[in-house]
C-alpha cells in the first residue's frame, strides 16, 4: 500500500534494506517506534498507518523515489526467478527430471521471507516428494503454508491449497486415508478464487472423492462425483482431472450395479485418454472396464481388456495398470481351472509387485492364495495369506489384513489344523473388533 506499490515487495525491500545494512530491528526502535511495530510493518500485520511506516523508511534511508527504484528492479528479479521456478515445477511433474529439477532448485538461493518463498519451498518438498522421502516432504509443504502466514508473502496462486493438497496425497500413497482426507479439506478451505493460478479446486475434489471411495464413504463420494460430473465439460485445465472423473464415476456405477451405464462411461474416458495420450489414465479406466464385465461373468470381454492393458503397457511403464491387468487375469484364469495360465500370470504380477507397493503387492498374494486354495494345495496357500496380511499391515490396509486372515483360516479349516486355526480365528475377531470392518470393496474372484 505504500505509495500505491505492491504491499509483498514493499516489505520485502524493507527487510532487505534493513538486513544488507546489518541491522536487527530491535537496533532500528526507538521511544518513537518499538520493535513491535518495525515487526507489525515488516510482515504486513497490525494497523500501522502510513505515516509510521514512511518514518521507518526514513530510518533505513529510504524516500519515495529509491523505493520505488527498488521496488521495480526486485519485481522485474521476480518475474525472472517466477518463470525459473515454474520451469522446475514442469520438470518435477515429468518423473525423468526430478534429479536436474532439483539440481537447478539448489542453485537458487532466495531468503525465507522472498515474496516466492513459498513457492520455491513448495518445490523443495516437490523433490523429496518425488524420491518418496515423505516425512520431509511434508516438513516443507507445512514450512512453504507457515512462510505464506507469517509473512504474508504469496497467497496469489493458492499456493497454500496447493500445499494442503500435496500433503495429502504425503498420506494417501502411506494409506493414511483419514489424514488425507483431512488435509485436502483444509486445502478447500483455503482456497479462493480471487487468488487466481492454475485450477487447484477440481483436483483437490477429485482426491476428497478417492479417499472418500478407499474410506468406503459412498454416499459422500458420490456427492462430489455427481457435483464434478455436471461441470465435466467446463474442466479445460487438465484432462487428468477430467479422466478421474470418469474413473471415479465408473467405479461407484459399478457398486451401484448398474452396469450398461458404467461401461458406457469407461468408453467415453477411454477415448478421452487416447485422443489426448493420457495413457496411465486410460490403461486405468480399461482395466475398470475389464472389472464390470467380469462381474457380469463376460469374461471373454473381460479378458480382452485386461489382455489389451497389457499390449498397449508392453514396457510396463505404468506398473499399476499393469499388476491390476495381471491380476485380474489370474482371477479369470483361476474361475476356468486353467491353473497353469492362473500361476503364469499371478507369478508375474507378484514379480512386479515386489518392487512396486505394498497395497498391490498384498493384492495379489491374496489371488494367489486363492488360485492355490482352489486346487486345494493349502500348504501352498497359506504362506501366501500370512505374507499377505503382513503386507497390508505395513500398508496399513486392515480390510485387506482381515480379507488374507479369513481366507487363511478358511485353509486351516479345510486342513483340520484346529491350532493354527484358532489362532488366525482370534486374530480375526481382534481385528474385527478394534476396527468394526465391514467386507472390502474389492476383486478377489469370479
Amino acid at each position: 500500500m505504500v505509495y500505491g506499490l505492491d504491499p509483498h515487495v514493499v516489505r520485502y525491500v524493507m527487510r532487505k534494506v534493513r538486513k544488507e545494512s546489518g541491522y536487527r530491528q530491535e537496533d532500528i526502535a526507538d521511544a518513537t517506534m518499538s520493535y513491535g511495530t518495525i515487526s507489525n510493518i515488516e510482515r504486513g500485520v497490525g494497523n500501522v498507518d502510513v505515516k509510521t511506516v514512511t518514518k521507518y523508511l526514513t530510518k533505513l534511508g529510504l524516500n519515495e523515489a529509491t523505493l520505488k527504484n527498488l521496488v521495480k528492479k526486485e519485481l522485474e528479479r521476480m518475474e525472472e526467478l517466477s518463470f525459473q521456478l515454474q520451469l522446475i515445477e514442469a520438470m518435477l511433474d515429468n518423473n525423468k527430471l526430478v534429479e536436474h529439477a532439483e539440481q537447478l532448485l539448489k542453485s537458487i538461493a532466495i531468503e525465507r521471507y522472498h515474496p516466492l518463498a513459498p513457492f520455491y519451498t513448495y518445490l523443495e518438498g516437490r523433490c523429496f516428494h518425488a524420491k518418496k522421502a515423505y516425512t520431509k516432504a511434508e516438513k516443507y509443504y507445512k514450512l512453504a503454508i507457515r512462510l505464506n502466514n507469517q509473512y504474508k508473502l504469496c497467497s496469489r496462486d493458492n499456493i497454500v491449497s496447493i500445499c494442503y493438497n500435496e500433503l495429502s496425497i504425503c498420506h494417501y500413497v502411506q494409506n493414511n486415508m483419514s489424514k488425507a482426507l483431512h488435509y485436502v479439506e483444509k486445502g478447500l478451505d483455503a482456497y479462493s478464487e480471487r487468488n487466481g493460478g492454475r485450477d487447484v479446486k477440481h483436483p483437490m475434489l477429485c482426491n476428497k472423492a478417492l479417499y472418500l471411495l478407499n474410506m468406503t464413504r459412498f454416499e459422500a463420494a458420490k456427492q462430489i462425483v455427481d457435483e464434478l460430473w455436471a461441470k465435466r465439460f467446463h474442466i479445460r485445465s487438465s484432462f487428468y482431472t477430467l479422466l478421474n472423473i470418469y474413473k471415479y464415476r465408473a467405479i461407484l456405477l459399478r457398486r451401484m450395479e448398474k452396469y450398461s451405464e458404467a461401461i458406457e462411461i469407461c468408453k467415453e474416458g477411454i477415448n478421452i485418454g487416447i485422443c489426448n495420450k493420457i495413457q496411465n489414465r486410460y490403461l486405468d479406466i480399461m482395466n475398470i472396464l475389464g472389472s464390470v464385465y467380469l462381474l457380469q461373468k463376460q469374461c471373454d470381454k473381460a479378458e480382452n481388456c485386461f489382455q489389451m492393458v497389457l499390449n498397449y503397457d508392453y514396457e510396463r511403464n505404468h506398473p499399476r495398470s499393469h499388476i491390476d491387468a495381471l491380476i485380474y487375469l489370474s482371477i479369470i484364469y483361476s474361475h476356468e481351472k486353467n491353473w497353469p495360465k492362473a500361476e503364469q500370470h499371478i507369478d508375474s504380477a507378484l514379480q512386479i509387485a515386489r518392487r512396486a507397493t505394498q497395497n498391490q503387492l498384498s493384492k495379489a498374494l491374496i489371488v494367489a492364495g486363492n488360485i492355490y486354495a482352489a486346487q486345494h494345495k493349502f500348504a501352498e496357500a497359506i504362506p501366501c495369506y500370512q505374507e499377505a496380511e503382513q503386507a497390508a499391515f505395513q500398508a496399513n490396509l486392515p480390510k485387506r489384513q482381515y480379507t488374507a486372515l479369513l481366507q487363511m483360516a478358511k485353509c486351516f479349516d479345510s486342513m483340520k489344523a484346529e491350532t493354527e486355526w484358532k489362532v488366525t480365528i482370534k486374530k480375526l475377531l481382534n481385528l474385527q473388533q478394534k476396527l468394526n470392518l465391514q467386507s472390502e470393496e474389492e476383486i478377489y474372484e469370479v
